[in-house]
């Protein structure tokens, strides 16, 4: 369908901008043919409303004929046949209705005013034509590039999914080794404990599975699935393990992006905790600042171990995610201290969010 066809408003729209077109040419015809503005408007209304649909239709010829490198030829020729071919089609409809109009009035006037008004008919024909197709293929430019956006848009969405796929694929087997080593153990020296774990392990994989098709959740389930995952590790690290939460109660129905903070978490525990011999504190923290979600998780330095900043692909994949998901308005940043290694993150409030659903 012509895109100037595709809504009401816009079809509305060119038939304002026509009406001055016909009372234009109109107006012309008064002095080529000394004709009142009466007999303009009854032999040219019809003749130019005709128009329209070439001046449409011209839009199907740009489509079948795009300009390429090395076409220059055959695209001005086959433009200069069309316009040739529409003009003669338009201008013998506009004098088989003039003679028409002979017929019905008993006259011979409008056949004289039609041949008068001709050679003006011819150059309006070549000029809307030429009008026409300029803005055809500004048209069809627009149009290519919004599929040429949306693809763009539709491969980072795809790309953004592969790395949470990736994410949770290095997360999960890392994790669920440990726990099911830690539970082959509670298994004989603590049954209650061992309970514990399978139940917090059971939360945990159903939040992946609940929201591994979501790009946003809330900040409610985000830490519950913390809490969930830090259960299991406590089990397994025991004292060396310590936490220390203080999350604004009035940002937990708020949205933020899935899987954007457990990571941060998983890393700590990784490169931190169980460096040390005495383990470690990581500390979380959520707060409003701004416009911003601000977040922050902490952890000291494990001696003589590998510098947390360049742990493989983390980081790097969660940035990326970030900066797509909210349209580069969030920020990361990544400080590294003598003693301490932090992340902050700024998320943007989300007011309305479509969860990516299959």
């Amino acid at each position: 369908m012509h895109p100037l066809l595709k809504s009401f408003k816009q079809v509305l729209l060119l038939e304002v901008i026509w009406a001055p077109i016909i009372a234009g040419v109109a107006f012309v015809h008064t002095f080529v043919a000394s004709a009142s503005y009466q007999e303009a408007f009854i032999l040219l209304t019809s003749v130019m409303v005709l128009e329209i649909f070439i001046f449409l239709s011209i839009w199907y010829v740009c489509k079948s004929t795009p300009l390429e490198p090395g076409n220059l030829g055959p695209f001005l020729l086959r433009h200069l046949v069309t316009l040739i071919v529409m003009n003669t089609i338009w201008i013998h409809l506009a004098m088989m209705y003039s003679e028409l109009l002979n017929i019905i009035n008993e006259t011979t006037i409008w056949r004289i005013q039609f041949d008068a008004i001709m050679p003006v008919l011819v150059v309006i024909g070549v000029f809307i034509y030429f009008l026409s197709a300029l803005l055809s293929y500004l048209l069809l430019a627009l149009e290519q590039g919004r599929k040429s956006e949306q693809e763009a848009l539709n491969n980072q969405l795809i790309a953004s999914q592969a790395e949470l796929r990736f994410l949770k694929a290095t997360i999960h087997p890392h994790f669920l080794f440990n726990s099911l080593t830690a539970l082959s153990t509670l298994t004989q020296t603590s049954s209650q404990k061992a309970k514990e774990v399978c139940l917090q392990l059971a939360e945990f994989l159903r939040y992946s599975l609940n929201f591994s098709k979501k790009e946003f959740v809330t900040v409610a389930d985000e830490i519950e699935h913390i809490n969930n995952y830090l259960g299991v590790e406590k089990i397994r690290l025991g004292a060396r393990l310590k936490t220390v939460f203080k999350i604004d109660d009035s940002l937990l129905d708020e949205k933020i992006l899935s899987f954007s903070l457990q990571p941060l978490v998983e890393n700590a525990i990784k490169h931190c905790v169980e460096l040390r011999l005495d383990g470690g504190t990581i500390s979380l923290s959520l707060k409003k600042m701004d416009n911003f979600i601000f977040a922050s998780i902490s952890n000291p330095l494990a001696e003589h171990s590998v510098a947390q900043n360049s742990n493989g692909h983390g980081l790097p994949n969660l940035k990326n995610r970030i900066e797509r998901a909210y349209n580069n308005e969030a920020k990361i940043l990544v400080h590294k201290g003598e003693a301490a290694f932090s992340v902050k993150l700024y998320l943007p409030f989300i007011t309305s969010v479509v969860s990516n659903e299959s």
